[in-house]
């Protein structure tokens, strides 16, 4: 035997009987299994490996549901935006019609036909209404101050009886889709001279 090796005892007689509590036992009962550590050490590291694969998962589930969250956000947003330009659209290819109706209200004013009349108000303001339910309204333009966002102005008089840049005849009247111009309003604007020195 070297010097450096252990030295081993055989600690178990063969002649020797178990203990009174593990007598009758069944071979392996009553025994701590004999797992070597190495095994022990493998199913932990298989057990972190499940546990990352788990993570990973998990993070690419929530990545995508994300994703897709998000794609459904912007595929509102896409659809309410096509939707407001083809409204838009209509709108603008409708208005010329309503001021036809307006021409015709306003050259029937004098006319002996009030039947006729009457139904072409009721027709133009049945379009208005549906165009209301649409969130299409009218501006007001007379008397308010000029505004080139909201205005045209087509035509300019001379006067010091309104205040300067201010709204005194509507020459074509203006509409909004909730919050946006569709058709700018064409104006006579007032000037008053003294206001250019």
């Amino acid at each position: 035997m070297k010097d450096d090796e252990p030295i081993e005892k055989d600690v178990r007689d063969d002649d020797t009987e178990a203990p009174d509590d593990l007598a009758g036992a069944q071979p392996g009962e009553g025994e701590r299994p004999a797992a070597p550590a190495a095994e022990e050490a493998e199913d932990i590291d298989e057990l972190r490996q499940k546990a990352r694969e788990r993570d990973q998962y998990l993070d690419l589930l929530q990545r995508t549901t994300a994703d897709f969250q998000n794609y459904q956000k912007r595929m509102r947003k896409e659809r309410e935006a096509l939707r407001q330009t083809a409204l838009r659209d209509f709108i603008e290819a409708l208005l010329p019609a309503i001021d036809n109706l307006d021409h015709a209200i306003a050259a029937a004013e004098n006319s002996l036909d009030k039947a006729l009349l009457e139904g072409v108000k009721l027709a133009r303001e049945e379009i208005l209404r549906v165009l209301a339910n649409f969130g299409v309204t009218r501006m007001s333009t007379v008397g308010v101050k000029f505004d080139p966002n909201l205005h045209e102005a087509i035509m300019v008089e001379q006067t010091d009886a309104v205040p300067h840049q201010t709204v005194v005849e509507e020459l074509r009247p203006g509409y909004m889709l909730d919050d946006k111009v569709v058709r700018a309003a064409q104006v006579k604007v007032a000037h008053d001279a003294r206001d250019d020195g």
